[in-house]
């Protein structure tokens, strides 16, 4: 910290001739000194240096202290330019130039002195600000040097301003470089700006520190959250779909509170965890849950080769997602008010059959199975036509708010914000609600000490329509498949019970409004950071964090309301906690030794603990609903009660080089030495290392004459990260308990209920990446392209035991996975000047290979591990297959005859009937004919942003896509199936086989076929091709004029519109082509998962 010092010598000296000695000693001294100290050299290097920063540099060189009342200077100013290598006089005055301060140099001191201002005359100036195409420049902003007097220019460029006589013009503007004019005698100024080449120097943030874009040797990608925000963004982790090659980010659910699924280049684990770890401000937390407030956060980095992961070691294998969120910056106060109101809707309706359809299928299959009309036109006339999607869904309302205030001087920083979020779900019953506070400051303690501090709260509130997600049971389920003759209520007014009819199920409207289901969590997290310059360039940081989660859950299905089969009431309630603790002691040295070598240097050690608990209670039968769950007591059938506890440790040791040579020979290794408490004592640490190299030719003398090139480097990586996503204690024989009931009592012993497997240990994940980055045009056309190859080895898996063992199953390593791939991204500035178009394209694919599951206990390689995922071996691994693919049988056609399928070996089928393809040559079809009948993973996916501003306006849209793959549509068991008892899609309706319809898509009308296909193995009626384009986000943003506002601080308002998810492009016959099982490791599998919406959103943006 720089301050004003008032110099005084309190000198007693009594003897009037020494006095004067020492006068004249002084005196010749002060001239000797004064023409010394003026004359030193001062060279000024880095780049966005402020004046504080330049004066920093100049006392390192010259040993001189630089003096200054920082009321006075605004030394948190960037230099657009730094003064030429000179002496500290003349330096001192080019820095000065312009901001009426005056320098004096006495005792070693610089002292920095405001001039008094002298009454001068003003006179208008006015001028047009062009770009070098001659194209208007709107929105430049036009100050006059070392003042806050200025002005923006308007649509066509133009500015009119009062200057004082011989002012200096400040011309900014993003993109450009900053120009200084003075005003001569004239009173028109006209501007010329020329495009900002040095974008390169953009900062990204990466694990433990920061770096230029232009030095990266990674794979990094970012999102900046101005350029995602005012779309209605309810979570952070939204804000990343569609924006980085190589980070797929898919809406598995609707429901609201509910987190995205976020995969960095593909899978790599079968049990161990595929979400990235998560970085907040420098804390690691293990998810991003929908608490976290989007309007908080500044950027979004997403480290994803081994160069950039491997400082996270252990948790880096599947990628790290960096949070910054914003915090306080010198200036004035800054007061911002940000809200929004939406309303949602189902996306789409499925074309399903109303009562007289319905009632034709059923007669229909009573028909084709022998047993007569089923219902008569008089029986007919008395049931109702219900439309259970319009029951069970709704117009929700979603409303957001928050005040947010931030400033601060050179000395202290702080903003701090205030949100409520309140989201209805589209299905009844669902909402989610948001409170959340945050507090970042940062202060100056001394000259080379300084303290950062972050402190967010979070409390939300969860409630969810039913306990199932997806599947049978749940509402987006059973409204779909119900029948619309069904009754909704009974005689007595309640809801219809279907429990033990032939419809069977849950009531989805019943569900919707009496199902209690409510989730609470509470999250603090708190990071505090003290850092120590100990010398120039090395410096000292000391972190402590914590992350606190409290949760609870109390669910009740009320009297007469079935659910599994339950109508005396159910009730379930259960509280956890989860706290995680972290110190780091990291040091870095930093240091450019002269224009050639610049060495970045860190290293460090931390620690952190975790810990959590949780105990529940549950009961059924219950005489009255008065309770729910405040009294579990009184339930005639109480449940087992649970509880629980586990912590686990971690130590590392970390290091990282960066050393640039030239600012063309770019050279990082890392490394991290990783202990957990999860493995064995022969397994707890690991090493996971990695080393990078990059080379920007285009700064290369020899491509200096090529001006259409602004930026070429190339970039190759390789390393080794790992992955301890398991619960602790899977290396120990754990027991279990169990015992008779005797009476009233139960006789409670101990057993082992697993083995222990002393050789457990990580996962390890090896990458190779291959990089090369383009710039053309003054970069306003940048291409990004990497090619990846990820093996990842020792898989954690529940591998089955024999039954000799006792046991079913056991957690070892086995076998390897790759992902192959390749990313693309292209940014380009369309369009600069009175319309600014910019666009980013990005383009990933990703291939996923099993190359190896082991061995058996006999030493025989396995190539085949079957998977009890769904409702049998549905997905089973197979060696050289991706993984995960759907396993079933293959429909080649329809039964025309009933000897057809007698000679096929399938003498139960007739006429109408699937035909299934014969795979293995023997008769009949038999287990044997299974086969691999559906690949999840789409060949690459993309996401294209086009923002464009006009004046006041913007307007800005988001597409995301994915182009082959396929979705199991599980659904198609059911809604294809026309056996007389669901409801199915009037497309299958109209389009299966009857005599008269040979050539139909789907199998006759029977309960035969309703059997078979919906409880027996999956076949290819549900597999769908699962290509999309999708219209994600549009906006239209318009900022009011500051000249409607009078007064010197005027505020900046913007009003916009969004849309979300308006429009997609599929043949996916059901709600949402992003939608997958959300407890599964299959990706592109939809059992019926709560649908996304169609929104539009009207938001309001103030700053004071």
């Amino acid at each position: 910290m720089y301050k004003y010092m008032k110099l005084t010598n309190l000198i007693r000296i009594n003897n009037g001739k020494s006095v004067s000695r020492l006068l004249f000693i002084t005196a010749l001294s002060s001239i000797s000194l004064f023409s010394y100290a003026q004359h030193q050299q001062v060279r000024l290097t880095g780049s966005n240096v402020t004046l504080k920063t330049a004066f920093k540099q100049i006392e390192q060189q010259t040993k001189l202290f630089v003096d200054y009342n920082t009321q006075e200077v605004n030394d948190s100013r960037v230099l657009t330019k730094l003064p030429k290598n000179s002496n500290v006089k003349e330096v001192m005055e080019q820095l000065l130039e312009g901001s009426g301060c005056s320098i004096t140099f006495s005792n070693g001191h610089i002292i920095i002195n405001k001039q008094a201002r002298t009454v001068s005359s003003t006179k208008k100036i006015s001028g047009v600000v062009k770009d070098e195409t001659g194209e208007p420049v709107i929105g430049a902003n036009v100050v006059v040097k070392g003042t806050t007097n200025g002005t923006v220019t308007d649509m066509n460029g133009r500015y009119s301003l009062e200057v004082p006589e011989g002012g200096v013009l400040q011309i900014s503007y993003i993109g450009y470089n900053t120009q200084e004019v003075k005003v001569g005698s004239g009173d028109v100024v006209n501007v010329s700006l020329r495009e900002d080449s040095e974008a390169l120097d953009e900062v990204v943030v990466i694990g433990y520190g920061t770096v230029k874009k232009s030095d990266l040797t990674g794979a990094v990608g970012s999102v900046q959250m101005k350029d995602v925000s005012q779309v209605g963004i309810t979570s952070a982790d939204r804000a990343l779909q569609g924006q980085i090659a190589g980070v797929q980010v898919n809406a598995r659910t609707g429901q609201p509170g509910e987190s995205m699924m976020i995969r960095v280049r593909g899978s790599n684990s079968l049990a161990g965890g595929n979400e990235p770890l998560y970085v907040i401000d420098g804390m690691p937390v293990e998810k991003m849950n929908s608490d976290i407030n989007p309007e908080d956060i500044l950027s979004m980095e997403v480290l994803k080769d081994a160069s950039s992961t491997a400082i996270y070691g252990s948790r880096g294998a599947n990628g790290v997602v960096m949070i910054t969120t914003k915090r306080g910056r010198t200036g004035d106060t800054v007061l911002e008010y940000n809200g929004y109101v939406g309303v949602s809707s189902l996306r789409k309706k499925l074309d399903l059959l109303g009562k007289d359809d319905y009632i034709a299928m059923v007669n229909e299959v009573s028909q084709n199975d022998g047993n007569g009309i089923a219902i008569t036109p008089e029986q007919a006339a008395m049931l109702p036509n219900n439309d259970w999607q319009d029951l069970a869904y709704q117009t929700a309302l979603t409303h957001s708010h928050q005040v947010s205030v931030s400033g601060g001087t050179d000395k202290t920083k702080l903003y701090s914000s205030l949100n409520y979020m309140n989201q209805e779900g589209i299905i009844k019953g669902s909402d989610y609600n948001r409170f959340a506070l945050r507090i970042n400051g940062d202060q100056k303690l001394a000259r080379n000490l300084s303290l950062n501090a972050s402190i967010a709260y979070s409390y939300g509130t969860q409630n969810t329509a039913n306990s199932n997600a997806d599947g049978w049971g749940a509402i987006a389920y059973t409204a779909m498949v119900m029948a619309p003759i069904q009754e909704i209520r009974d005689a007595d007014g309640k809801y219809t019970n279907f429990s033990g009819t032939p419809w069977g199920g849950t009531n989805p409207v019943g569900m919707a409004e009496l199902y209690k289901n409510k989730t609470v969590n509470s999250r603090l997290l708190a990071n505090m950071s003290l850092i120590y310059e100990i010398i120039d360039g090395l410096t000292f940081r000391v972190n402590a964090g914590a992350e606190v989660n409290a949760g609870s859950s109390d669910r009740y299905i009320p009297i007469g309301l079935s659910a599994g089969g339950k109508l005396d009431g159910d009730a379930s309630k259960s509280k956890s906690n989860y706290y995680t603790i972290i110190n780091e002691n990291i040091l870095t040295y930093d240091k450019r030794f002269n224009k050639n070598h610049a060495l970045n240097l860190m290293g460090g050690v931390t620690f952190q603990t975790y810990q959590y608990n949780d105990l529940g209670g549950s009961g059924t039968g219950f005489l009255r609903d008065v309770y729910e769950t405040n009294n579990l007591g009184v339930a005639s059938t109480p449940g087992t009660p649970s509880s629980g506890y586990s912590d686990y440790r971690m130590a590392s040791f970390l290091g990282r080089a960066n050393y640039n040579l030239m600012e063309r020979y770019l050279l990082t290794v890392t490394a991290r030495y990783d202990g957990s408490s999860k493995f064995s004592k022969n397994h707890k640490f690991a090493f996971f290392p990695s080393a990078a190299l990059a080379w920007r030719l285009s700064e290369e003398n020899f491509m200096q004459d090529i001006d259409w090139l602004s930026n070429l480097k190339l970039r190759a990586s390789i390393g080794q990260t790992g992955n301890q996503s398991i619960s602790p204690y899977q290396t120990f024989a754990r027991l279990g308990t169990s015992g008779p009931i005797f009476g009233d009592g139960k006789d409670i012993g101990f057993g082992l209920s697993s083995m222990a497997n002393d050789d457990l240990k990580w996962e390890t994940t090896t990458q190779t990446d291959i990089g090369v980055d383009f710039g053309f045009f003054s970069n306003r056309l940048n291409i990004g392209f990497d090619y990846y190859w990820k093996q990842t080895r020792d898989l954690l898996y529940n591998a089955t035991l024999p039954p000799s063992s006792g046991y079913s199953s056991m957690l070892r390593n086995l076998g390897r996975i790759d992902n192959k791939g390749f990313e693309i991204s292209i940014n380009t500035i369309n369009m600069k000047g009175k319309v600014n178009w910019t666009t980013n394209l990005n383009i990933t694919s990703n291939r996923s290979i099993v190359k190896d599951l082991g061995s058996d206990v006999y030493g025989n390689k396995i190539q085949r591990i079957d998977a009890p995922i769904g409702g049998g071996n549905w997905f089973p691994l197979f060696v050289g297959k991706a993984p995960f693919q759907l396993y079933g049988y293959e429909i080649e056609g329809i039964y025309q005859t009933d000897e057809e399928a007698r000679l096929n070996g399938e003498a139960t089928k007739k006429a109408g009937d699937y035909r299934y393809k014969d795979t293995d040559g023997k008769a009949g079809i038999t287990t044997g004919d299974k086969t691999i009948i559906a690949n999840t993973q789409p060949k690459f996916t993309f996401g294209l942003t086009n923002i464009i501003n006009w004046n006041n306006f913007e307007l800005s849209f988001l597409l995301i896509g994915s182009v082959g793959g396929d979705i199991v549509n599980e659904f198609n068991k059911s809604i294809t199936n026309i056996g007389g008892t669901w409801n199915i899609r009037k497309d299958v309706w109209e389009n299966h086989w009857t005599p008269e319809n040979p050539n139909a898509k789907y199998a006759r009308a029977s309960v035969a076929t309703k059997d078979y296909l919906a409880f027996g193995d999956p076949s290819s009626v549900w597999v769908e091709n699962g290509s999309y384009l999708r219209f994600k986000d549009i906006k239209l943003a318009y900022t009011l004029p500051s000249q409607w506002f009078a007064g010197s601080r005027k505020p900046n308002i913007s009003v916009y519109l969004s849309g979300q998810n308006l429009i997609t492009i599929t043949s996916y016959s059901h709600y949402d082509p992003e939608a997958s099982w959300t407890s599964s490791a299959v990706n592109g599998w939809d059992r019926g998962v709560y649908p996304s919406a169609k929104s539009f959103t009207l938001g309001l943006q103030v700053k004071f």
